[in-house]
């Protein structure tokens, strides 16, 4: 698909009942499942996927929602500052400010395809401007907003891959 490379899917992932929680520093804590997903306004892009490895995946397209969209709806409270967007393999988390959060697209499809699970799947964050790879998160399940900067694990992990 693509041009990206499939990785090995950790147990953890499971696709079934999937949800997206959104919560932390929010007047609304909300869990949206697909269907809920499905009903808000979409975001698509194409841009180049470039990864730390050493490989491009040229003009791929994104389609998902817009994740400044869903923090509209959970009512962040005036202190959120940063969020933590968590795969659901339980290790690998990446902190972001807000307001670079706020255009980034969970991405629900890949090239006019549902998103495999092999790529991220059924959710991942994708940038549709300037970011590194590894701030797209696969396999996105929880969305946590905070008041102060918190700790990440991605670029640890992914450099880590590379190397």
């Amino acid at each position: 698909m693509a041009g990206l490379p499939s990785h090995d899917v950790p147990e953890e992932v499971t696709t079934d009942d999937w949800t997206l929680t959104v919560r932390g520093s929010v007047g609304r804590p909300r869990r949206f499942d697909a269907d809920d997903l499905a009903a808000l306004p979409t975001a698509s892009f194409t841009g180049d996927f470039d990864c730390e490895a050493g490989w491009i995946a040229k003009g791929l397209s994104w389609r998902g929602v817009r994740v400044g969209d869903l923090l509209d709806m959970v009512d962040p409270t005036p202190a959120s500052q940063f969020a933590l967007v968590h795969a659901m393999d339980g290790d690998y988390a990446c902190s972001f400010r807000l307001d670079r959060l706020e255009d980034a697209v969970l991405a629900l499809e890949l090239d006019g395809e549902p998103l495999p699970t092999a790529h991220g799947g059924p959710a991942r964050l994708v940038q549709p401007a300037d970011a590194d790879c590894w701030e797209s998160v696969k396999w996105v399940d929880t969305i946590e907003l905070t008041t102060e900067p918190p700790d990440d694990t991605a670029r640890e992990i992914a450099l880590g891959r590379v190397e």
